[in-house]
């Protein structure tokens, strides 16, 4: 009798095990991290949770929740400003796109128009006067770049787990993290997933997301 109930449990933790792994990689179609993420974006899973953010000026941004004050699309980046490598090439990717929209929005781009944006994800170390200095050396210009952290390290952490962005600590003071664009909608929905290098591309498609909005057109 022992015998058959071990077996009988054994049998059921293995029907949970194949049952959350084939949730977990849809259907054994998805095996890495990033083609999950790439499934949930075309099944339309993630949405930006809408979190306070503080702006390197100081004020307090409150997209997502509300369609009406957010862009109608953003590209957005998670960094912090002590990060060495990926957020560098990120942040040089953001001038050149920065400079594309100079030229293709004008002087006065509106909330309608593509929106750079910058998270940083420590809250606990970068505040507006940090923020502030990252923003003057990467020469960010606010009509059309963000630079931006929640306003609490739990609101960071609720923020990078609504778009399924994973963060570890490398055991020297930083982080390891993805580097990669994220294209969100007026409502905060993750669009589209682009690597640092596919910038262009990531424009374009906002681009086209932005004017599909009908406010675009008025």
């Amino acid at each position: 009798m022992a015998r058959r109930v071990s077996a009988l449990l054994c049998l059921g933790l293995m029907v949970v095990l194949v049952v959350g792994l084939a949730h977990w990689t849809h259907g054994f179609e998805v095996w890495t991290f990033e083609g999950r993420r790439q499934a949930q974006v075309q099944a339309g899973e993630l949405r930006a949770r809408p979190v306070p953010l503080r702006a390197s000026d100081g004020s307090v941004l409150r997209w997502w929740g509300d369609a009406d004050a957010a862009p109608a699309a953003s590209l957005v980046a998670f960094v912090y400003t002590r990060c060495p490598s990926v957020c560098r090439v990120l942040g040089d990717e953001y001038q050149q796109m920065q400079r594309q929209l100079a030229t293709r929005q004008g002087a006065g781009p509106t909330r309608r128009d593509v929106r750079l944006v910058s998270i940083s994800f420590d809250a606990e170390h970068d505040d507006p006067a940090q923020l502030a200095r990252y923003a003057a050396n990467m020469r960010i210009d606010p009509r059309y770049w963000t630079l931006a952290v929640p306003a609490t390290q739990d609101n960071a952490s609720a923020l990078l787990r609504s778009l399924g962005v994973v963060v570890i600590p490398d055991g020297a003071g930083g982080f390891v993290h993805n580097g990669a664009i994220h294209l969100l909608d007026e409502r905060g929905r993750l669009r589209g997933l682009y690597a640092f290098d596919q910038w262009p591309q990531a424009l374009e498609a906002a681009q086209r997301l932005a004017l599909m909005r009908p406010e675009a057109t008025r």
